[in-house]
């Protein structure tokens, strides 16, 4: 097993906050309804969908599929809480992705491998 590329991200909560509450069209186009429907489980969702989205943009870099389409690439929870990589239905078992955030920022880090 090789690495084959390392994404990093990071995103400000508060421009998340802003962006959950006033457009409409950038929720609909950035995140699948199985993470919506996981964030806004949360009193603070914003917190959620900034590392969601940390995440997406993180697996972007590490693949170097930077035109990919955020809604293409899902970030879902297993029964554990860990965040695993979706896309077009499938788990993608060689990209690896963690997120954490502090009260200010979310971050997320990916690694491909092969």
């Amino acid at each position: 097993m090789a690495i084959l590329g390392i994404g990093i991200d990071i995103v400000e909560i508060a421009r998340m906050h802003d962006a959950v509450h006033k457009a409409d069209r950038f929720m609909t186009n950035t995140f699948t309804d199985t993470e919506r429907a996981y964030c806004d489980t949360f009193a603070d969702a914003s917190t959620h969908y900034a590392g969601t989205f940390a995440a997406k943009e993180a697996v972007r870099k590490a693949t170097g599929e930077l035109s990919r389409s955020f809604r293409d690439i899902e970030i879902i929870r297993n029964e554990h809480g860990k965040p695993e990589v979706w896309t077009d239905g499938t788990k993608r078992t060689t990209l690896h992705v963690s997120i954490t955030h502090t009260e200010k920022d979310a971050s997320a880090i990916a690694i491909l491998e092969s």
